[in-house]
This record gives C-alpha cells, structure tokens and sequence, in this order.
C-alpha cells in the first residue's frame, strides 16, 4: 500500500463573532436607533442595522457603541473596508477595549492579513489573559504563517482554559499530522468527533491518519463515514486504497 499525503486543512472561522456594545447616550434619539439597530441585528438584518447606527452617528458622531455595533454589522456582510475603518475609529478613541482588537483579528484573518490578525489577538489576550478563544483563533493565523509551533502552543492554551470546540480539536489535530504525530492526532480528531458527529473532515482526516499508521481497517471505515457525511474527497483515497 503507498503511503497517503497529509492531505489536511484548518478549519477556519468564517464571519465575525458577534458581540455588541452597549452605552447609556446623551441623546435619546441616538439611544433608539442604537436599539433599533440592536433588534435588526438580533433578526440578521445587517443592512437595516447599519443604517440605524448610521443614523445614529448623525445625532451624536462621537457616540463609540454606533461604530463599534456598525463594524460587526459591515464585516458580516462582507463590507471589510468600512468594518475595519469603524474598529479602527473604535480603538483610537477606546485602546482598551479587547473585542474590537478580537474581531479586528478575525477581519484580518478573513481577508489574509495574517500578521496583523496575530497582533490583534495578542492584544486581546493582554487585555484578557483567560480568553480561550483569542489562543484559538491566533492559533489559526499562526497555522496560516507556517508557525506550527506557535499554533500548537495556542490550541493547547485554547484547551487548558476549557474551550471545547469541534473545530479547535480538529485545528489541533491537523497540526500534530504535519509534525508526524499521529497517534496524537487521532486523539484530536476522535475528540472532534465526540464534539460534533457530523463532522466529515475529522472522519476524513483521521482516515488518512490511519492510513499513515498502516492501520487500513479503521481507516477504511473512517473514509467510508466521511464520504457518507458528504465529503467527497473520500472517495479518491477509497478507491486508491480500497479497490
């Protein structure tokens, strides 16, 4: 039997974590269509919410929670140039606010900006030391810059304060295959599994595990699994493999 290639991927964060922010206005006006912005927010209604933070900054342009609220709405909708000018605005005026720099990260990393997304979320972590998931998604970035190292590092801290997602198991896991840790590897991907069943790339990529450990039984049923779930790349190794 050849041996498989690590055939592997991260699996990255798509979209910006939401979160909102919320300040008593000096004008009432700015005050109701900040929470009118906040209802369309909650409904997905990302164009209508950006309009009312829009109106909002028209009554009081100083009034922080409108840029930071609007930033959100434009970087799930895509418009990253006008989210990074409002979290730019944001961090000049507010240097300390922790979220801003995490999804600031996120739209760096969203668009590539590896570098930038790393040192946005080491200030997120200076900020705030215990948030797991800054270690994870800096962990992502680093993965992306070729420092496995510094990736592994992050996922295992990301771990350490108790966050238990499929897609860090699965991240970390991946990074443990490069490094030709298998045995490891298959933990990370079988934790990913227990998290989240319907996992098809954890199948997948413990197959291909499997396979590198010349254990074809398990991965056979593993890269059976994973083309049922719909991951059609299977479907190759199967019938290289298994033909």
């Amino acid at each position: 039997m050849r041996s498989s290639r690590n055939r592997t991927a991260v699996i990255r964060i798509a979209g910006v974590i939401f979160a909102v922010f919320v300040f008593l206005s000096c004008h009432n006006q700015a005050k109701e269509e900040n929470q009118q912005g906040l209802h369309y927010i909650r409904q997905g209604q990302y164009e209508q919410a950006i309009a009312e933070f829009t109106n909002a900054l028209l009554e009081d342009n100083e009034w922080l929670p409108a840029y930071y609220n609007r930033a959100v709405c434009y970087a799930n909708t895509g418009q990253y140039k006008e989210a990074l000018n409002d979290f730019n605005y944001m961090l000049a005026h507010y240097p300390e606010h922790a979220e801003s720099y995490f999804n600031r990260g996120i739209l760096f990393e969203n668009i590539g900006v590896y570098p930038n997304a790393i040192k946005d979320y080491s200030q997120t972590i200076r900020l705030h030391p215990n948030f797991a998931a800054a270690y994870h998604y800096r962990g992502i970035a680093r993965f992306y810059t070729k420092d496995y190292e510094g990736a592994l590092a992050d996922y295992n801290k990301a771990v350490e304060l108790g966050l238990a997602e499929a897609g860090l198991y699965f991240n970390r896991g991946v990074v443990r295959q490069i490094q030709g840790d298998t045995e490891s590897a298959i933990k990370d991907y079988s934790e990913a599994i227990s998290v989240d069943p319907s996992s098809a790339q954890s199948y997948y990529n413990r197959g291909i595990a499997y396979l590198k450990r010349g254990e074809t039984d398990e991965a056979q049923k593993d890269l059976e699994i994973a083309l049922r779930l719909g991951f059609t790349k299977a479907a190759d190794l199967l019938d290289t493999y298994f033909q």
